[in-house]
């Protein structure tokens, strides 16, 4: 149970609240067996007491009736309140803290995993945990405190209808719950895999619907989804099963509870030993404190799913960070923004080198081409640069050695554009300002002017309102590349990192922006820019062209 003290750990902020539901749950099943009780007791009594003609004072037991009545009311009004406001906290807690450990694992780490399957981890897994307080923890808790507090309650009136119920709540609430748990794990487990795996197909099969159709293979998709929606609902069927078991043992447990409390209290009421009324009120308290044993097959019912989702998260979280960032970075920082790669070796995966023994050198202020064929690692000398992938050599920016900086502050002297930019489900406006949020009008209009935007964005009809859609779905792959470019200009940084900045536009557009983009570097000045592409065009963006090749 390492996960769970795990899950605590991570919610202590919430603990407070966590708490307090607990308390409150405990509050409301002794107020409802109290009430049970002493409304049976005093039922019991008034009949006695009129039947006899002996006095009795109605005042007192009739003002507890009320007060705990009120007081069920209210408790499980304010029970429900807080455990769920507990949570939801708990739930923002540690979506929060998984994103955390997921932007360092970006991109060399996550991207062995589908996209479905890392948002269904950060959604729907850490969604599937809201049942672990609000259906587990909190459960558990309050039946235990629950039975132990009914049990000494007993006993302060009839110890042997104590000890026999002692029996049947530990059969209802220990014995029947251990059960449910045993069968309930496989089916758990799979129902918990198999929906995640749901949920991929589901995502890759919608990020990939026209490439489907164009290879005629929507049906083949939709069967392959509807086959795993199908063993989805075997699985949970089997849970519905094992707990419809659950909740008729816990009924037949009740029931079996009070008969024998009805016996034991009995011979005491025919032996003297207790009064009438008391029966009655044993019986109604023990048939109310099985809503406390209740709940705990329920919970252990659900305790597989929620561990299978936790495994999924903690297991994606606990993943070594590909690139760490120093503990102990440089204090100093760079004087001036030249880079230098001396006998630099990297890689996409071990084993498999693609960079070997490459040496650079971009002077500060100056700018570089990197062109070659396909595959060469153009593209990976920007991803090691900005600290994406580790390398063997040398990497200095202003004479400092990159792994000797923070990458807080390494990022924060570099623009970049992507070969494959995304752009956010907003407004050409937002993902521009994204580089710069505090950004002006008119710092923003020559960002757009320097990326030769601005008669693209005048014609639209919401101008830099307009939409961009889900990953820049509703613009084209050029205007796409030139927003991001836009974005990355209006950052100001010192150095400027562009891979295949061009690809995707037009001779003309293409002409365009990198007229626009040799002016802006030349006008501003200082800017240390490195360029990779394999076009023609970008080379008049270098004062140097190097060409890689395959050792």
């Amino acid at each position: 149970m390492n996960w769970v003290v795990r899950f605590l750990m991570i919610s202590r902020k919430q603990w407070p609240w966590m708490t307090a539901g607990i308390v409150l749950g405990v509050v409301v099943i002794a107020a409802n067996s109290l009430l049970m009780a002493l409304s049976g007791w005093f039922i019991a009594s008034m009949s006695i007491s009129g039947s006899s003609g002996a006095a009795f004072n109605y005042f007192f037991p009739s003002a507890g009736i009320r007060f705990l009545a009120i007081a069920r009311t209210v408790g499980r009004y304010a029970e429900r309140l807080v455990t769920h406001e507990a949570t939801f906290r708990i739930l923002a807690e540690l979506r929060v803290w998984l994103f955390k450990r997921f932007v360092p694992l970006a991109p060399a780490c996550l991207e062995r995993y589908a996209g479905g399957d890392v948002s269904g981890r950060l959604r729907a897994d850490v969604d599937a945990l809201e049942t672990l307080y609000l259906r587990i923890i909190a459960p558990i808790a309050v039946g235990a405190i629950s039975i132990a507090v009914a049990l000494v309650f007993l006993l302060w009136f009839s110890p042997p209808s104590a000890l026999v119920m002692l029996l049947f709540l530990l059969l209802a609430g220990v014995g029947l719950p251990l059960m449910v748990r045993r069968f309930s794990r496989e089916p758990g487990r799979r129902s918990a895999l198999l929906a995640a795996e749901l949920r991929n197909k589901v995502t890759e099969g919608l990020q990939g619907v026209e490439e489907l159709i164009l290879l005629g293979a929507v049906e083949r998709q939709a069967a392959l989804v509807d086959d795993l929606s199908s063993r989805v609902i075997v699985e949970q069927e089997r849970l519905g099963r094992i707990n419809g078991i659950a909740l008729g043992g816990m009924a037949l447990f009740a029931g079996s509870g009070v008969a024998a409390v009805l016996l034991t209290a009995g011979m005491q009421v025919a032996a003297h030993q207790i009064p009438p009324p008391n029966l009655v009120m044993l019986l109604l308290f023990s048939a109310a404190i099985f809503e406390a044993a209740g709940q705990l097959p329920s919970a252990l019912h659900l305790l597989p799913a929620a561990r299978e989702s936790a495994s999924r998260i903690f297991e994606l979280a606990d993943a070594p960070i590909p690139v760490p960032d120093n503990p102990v970075p440089c204090g100093s920082l760079p004087t001036d923004h030249g880079i230098c790669f001396s006998n630099v070796s990297a890689s996409y995966h071990p084993g498999k080198p693609v960079l070997q023994d490459v040496t650079l050198n971009v002077p500060d202020g100056g700018s570089l081409v990197i062109t070659g064929s396909s595959g060469i690692g153009k593209s990976l000398l920007v991803e090691i640069l900005l600290r994406f992938r580790d390398y063997q050599g040398s990497i200095t920016v202003g004479g400092i050695e990159i792994r000797d900086l923070s990458k807080e502050t390494l990022i924060g002297m570099i623009a970049a554009v992507p070969q494959r930019p995304h752009l956010f489900n907003g407004s050409i406006r937002d993902n521009i300002l994204l580089g710069n949020a505090s950004a002006d009008e008119e710092q923003l209009q020559q960002a757009l002017r320097d990326s030769a935007l601005e008669s693209w964005v005048a014609g639209l009809p919401l101008g830099l309102a307009t939409p961009v859609g889900i990953n820049g779905s509703a613009v084209s792959g050029g205007e796409a590349r030139r927003i991001a470019l836009a974005r990355a200009l209006l950052k100001g940084a010192p150095i400027l990192l562009l891979d295949e900045p061009t690809e995707g536009l037009d001779a003309t557009t293409e002409r365009e922006v990198v007229s626009r983009l040799n002016g802006r570097v030349r006008a501003v000045g200082g800017t240390t820019m490195l360029i990779v592409s394999h076009r023609p065009a970008c080379l008049e963006l270098g004062d140097a062209i190097v060409r890689l090749e395959r050792s």
